[in-house]
């Protein structure tokens, strides 16, 4: 394999500016145990590619090691990466590999339910999330059987800008993913404290980590067993517990098809799109 190269290891869902460092620190030390598994060495390794879309970047062929969301993994992605497995989170929420979505108000916010935001305001990050459309879908589904429930809906680009928008009185709800929520407590607290959980979210398997359909069936399971002794290492410790990682399960594409499930059951309540 010394003669193929591949793109270096990249863990973009959870990269905020305030644990940038840890996250650099534990995908060096993925990439290091993914070399010595696979046999590469450092020039077999090319730059992530920052110019390029994530989809683009995601199903290049020589793909190394990334993390996704769900939702592209069992759409945009289907057939087209392989699944490595799932971290483990520990944020509120989070169940060994499975979490779920905060569904954030204003702190100072009278509405108790979701039923209260009825003809209110609603923000996204965006169509492709699970964590903040599918199961946001999802979770309107569930009291409207058709129509449009909020006035109005809106795109912010990321969940950070989607509790910007809730906290600045733009958006009346948004749904954050369970671990977002978690990292907004923990590192951007006076952001944290102008809003606050009204609901959650069913659960559905986590953000998974991908690689290369290229490579083969024993390529892929040292790929796994690389990944799962860098999210227990003692070395991984530090900035494991800075990203709130500690552990990991090796799942199939059917454990991700709660996802599909979900966006079946709103579409049969007659409410297929967030409105």
């Amino acid at each position: 394999m010394s003669e193929r190269s591949f793109l270096a290891v990249r863990l973009p869902m959870y990269d905020w500016p305030e644990v940038r460092d840890a996250t650099r620190d534990l995908e060096g030390a993925l990439q290091n145990a993914l070399c010595r598994a696979l046999n590469l060495t450092e020039h077999n390794i090319r730059p992530w590619p920052e110019g390029k879309s994530l989809v683009e970047a995601w199903t290049d062929p020589e793909l190394l090691l990334s993390q996704t969301c769900g939702y592209p993994l069992t759409h945009a992605l289907s057939g087209k990466v392989r699944l490595v497995g799932t971290p483990h989170y520990d944020a509120e929420g989070c169940d060994g590999p499975r979490y779920c979505s905060q569904l954030i108000v204003k702190r100072d916010s009278a509405h108790q339910t979701l039923e209260d935001l009825r003809g209110k305001r609603a923000v996204f990050n965006g169509p492709d999330s699970q964590s903040g459309m599918n199961a946001f879908r999802h979770a309107v589904a569930q009291i409207e059987n058709g129509g449009c429930f909020f006035s109005d809906v809106s795109e912010s680009g990321s969940h950070l800008a989607s509790l910007k928008a809730v906290a600045d009185g733009k958006a009346d709800i948004a749904s954050i993913d369970a671990i977002c929520w978690d990292l907004s407590c923990r590192e951007v607290p006076e952001l944290a404290a102008q809003v606050r959980p009204l609901a959650r979210t069913a659960s559905a398997p986590g953000l998974p980590l991908i690689t290369s359909r290229r490579f083969s069936d024993a390529e892929h399971g040292g790929i796994a067993e690389a990944v799962a002794e860098v999210f227990t290492a003692p070395e991984t410790q530090k900035s494991r517990e800075r990203l709130g990682i500690h552990g990991f399960s090796k799942l199939s594409a059917d454990d991700y098809s709660v996802i599909l499930h979900m966006e079946a059951e709103a579409t049969e309540r007659g409410y297929p799109e967030l409105a």
